[in-house]
């Protein structure tokens, strides 16, 4: 939280009087400068931001992991039914 640039008191966050708000107890204001300050207040902000981050990366490795699948499968069906594939026991 950045302190109110009008603020002409000399207190800073960790100084600040702060004063229990009688109808919401999860509000404080300073009493000197009037910065507000709340306790469980939900600030979606950079946790967020990784979380959404990680989504992709996970969705991405996914993505990845299955094309690599897929290509594999296809490869041993093409020399599965490839009509030149010799058979050492005919020989």
């Amino acid at each position: 939280m950045m302190l109110d640039k009008a603020c002409h008191h000399d207190c800073n966050q960790n100084q600040c009087p702060f004063a229990q708000d009688t109808r919401n107890p999860n509000r404080y204001v300073c009493l000197k400068c009037g910065i507000e300050r709340e306790i469980n207040k939900y600030s979606p902000g950079f946790g967020s931001f990784l979380l959404l981050l990680l989504s992709l990366f996970i969705s991405f490795q996914l993505l990845v992991i299955y094309e690599r699948r897929n290509h594999l499968q296809r490869q041993q069906q093409s020399l599965n039914n490839s009509p030149n594939q010799a058979n050492i026991h005919d020989v």
